[in-house]
C-alpha cells in the first residue's frame, strides 16, 4: 500500500512540485496518483503558447494486422492502472483509450518523461551553439566552478555522468524542508545545485571520488543542472525554451504547462504537463526529426542509442543502456528507445519504423506487460 503520509500530502497538493523528499510507491511499484499525474501545475508553473498550424493527427481504423496488437492493448488497459495510453504508426492514431477520471480534456504529467523533453532542448541548444558537449559546468555557471559538479561537461549530464552524489533512493536530491523552501521561494534549484551534497563528487566504497563521465547514476542532478545551464546561456527560461524550441515546432495544440521554480529555473529532472494527444505530437516530432538530416537530426542519432551502460541497474532495470536523458537496449526489444517516467509514464520509439506508443498511469506494475504489447506494435511492417 503506498503510504498514507505521502498520499495524503499528494491530494493536498503539497508535493505538487514533482521534486520531494521521497516520491510515493504501491507495494514495490513507483507510483503516481491521480493528484500528481491528473492536473494543470501550481500558479507560478509556465503557461505555453499553442503552435501556428498544429500537427495534424489523422484517426483511423485498424488493419487486420493491427487489431490484434490493439485488442490485447484494450485488454492490458482496462486491468492495469494506466490513465490513458495510445498506440500510433507516425501521425496515424490507430487507437487510444482513457480511464476515469482521465478525459480528453486532461492534462497529464510527464514526470521523468520530461528528462527526454530536457534532452531536446539540450540538443537545440547545442544545434543553435549556445553551448557544446565539451562546455564545462564550471565555466558556464562560475558559481560551481570550485565544486566537484563544476568539472563535468554538458556531455557527461547528458549521460546522467556527471560523478556526483547518487542522490536519494528515489533519485531524487532533496530533503523534505528544501523542499518547502522551493515551493515558497526561499531556494531555487540553481541554489539547490550548489549546495555541498548535491555538487561534490560521489564517494565509492574505498573512499575514491568518481570523476565525470567515469559511471552513470540516474539522479535529478544533472537533469536539473541543464536546466540551469539553458538559463545561463540562451537569456531565456528553461521554460521559455523548451516552449519555442521544443513544443512549438512539434505543433501542440493546447497550452501545456512547464514546472519551474519562483525564479524561472525549470524542473528539469521532469515537470511537463500536456493532453495526451500533444503527447502524441511530441513523440512523432521526436521521430521524425531522429530520421532528419542536419545537426539536430545527428543530436537525435547520438541521444537514442546508447552512450553509457546501465550497469548498476539501481533504476532502470530493464534497460541495458542509456542514451541523452533517453533509456536505450530495452530488454524486450533491444532496438526501443524510451522515455521513462516514474509511476508507469512511457514513451516508446523504435528505430525500424515509425510505430510508437504513449502510456500514463498510476503504478509500474504493469511495465513487463507494457514492454511486451510495444514489442507487438513495433513488429508489424509499415
Amino acid at each position: 500500500m503506498m503510504s498514507l503520509r505521502i498520499l495524503i500530502a499528494s491530494t493536498l497538493g503539497l508535493l505538487a512540485t514533482g521534486v520531494t523528499a521521497q516520491l510515493p510507491t504501491s507495494g514495490i511499484y513507483a507510483a503516481a496518483p491521480d493528484a500528481w499525474l491528473l492536473g494543470s501545475g501550481r500558479e507560478w508553473h509556465f503557461r505555453t503558447a499553442v503552435s501556428d498550424m498544429p500537427r495534424k493527427l489523422v484517426f483511423r481504423d485498424p488493419t487486420a494486422a493491427e487489431s490484434q496488437v490493439v485488442e490485447k492493448a484494450k485488454l492490458l488497459f482496462q486491468k492495469s492502472s494506466a490513465k490513458s495510453m495510445a498506440l500510433f504508426q507516425g501521425t496515424d492514431v490507430v487507437w487510444l483509450g482513457y480511464k476515469e477520471p482521465a478525459t480528453a480534456d486532461t492534462r497529464f504529467l510527464s514526470l521523468s518523461v520530461g528528462k527526454t523533453v530536457t534532452s531536446m532542448a539540450i540538443g537545440k541548444s547545442i544545434c543553435g551553439r549556445k553551448m557544446a558537449f565539451d562546455s564545462l559546468v564550471g565555466k558556464m555557471l562560475p558559481e560551481l566552478a570550485e565544486t566537484d559538479l563544476g568539472k563535468a561537461t554538458v556531455g557527461d549530464l547528458l549521460k546522467m555522468s556527471s560523478g556526483t552524489w547518487e542522490g536519494n533512493p528515489d533519485s531524487t536530491i532533496v530533503t523534505s524542508r528544501q523542499d518547502e523552501q522551493i515551493v515558497e521561494g526561499r531556494q531555487s534549484f540553481f541554489d539547490l545545485l550548489r549546495t555541498a551534497k548535491v555538487s561534490t563528487a560521489h564517494e565509492d566504497p574505498s573512499g575514491a571520488k568518481r570523476k565525470p563521465g567515469q559511471e552513470f547514476a540516474y539522479r535529478s542532478t544533472d537533469p536539473l543542472a541543464l536546466g540551469v545551464l539553458i538559463n545561463m546561456a540562451t537569456g531565456m527560461h528553461y521554460a521559455e525554451w523548451v516552449e519555442q524550441q521544443v513544443l512549438l515546432p512539434a505543433g501542440i495544440a493546447r497550452p501545456a504547462v512547464i514546472g519551474q521554480d519562483r525564479y524561472g529555473f525549470g524542473q528539469a529532472d521532469g515537470n511537463v504537463r500536456m493532453y495526451l494527444e500533444d503527447w502524441i505530437r511530441f513523440a512523432v516530432w521526436v521521430k521524425e526529426s531522429e530520421a532528419g538530416r542536419g545537426c539536430f537530426a545527428d543530436y537525435l542519432h547520438e541521444a537514442t542509442r546508447t552512450q553509457v551502460a546501465n550497469r548498476t541497474k539501481r533504476f532502470g532495470k530493464l534497460f541495458d543502456g542509456y542514451g541523452y536523458l533517453i533509456w536505450t537496449e530495452n530488454r524486450y526489444l533491444r532496438d526501443s528507445y524510451w522515455a521513462v517516467g516514474h509511476g508507469g509514464q512511457r514513451i516508446g520509439w523504435n528505430h525500424g519504423n515509425n510505430r510508437m506508443l504513449v502510456a500514463f498511469s498510476n503504478a509500474e506494475d504493469y511495465m513487463d506487460d507494457l514492454y511486451r504489447l510495444y514489442r507487438e506494435w513495433a513488429s508489424l511492417s509499415d
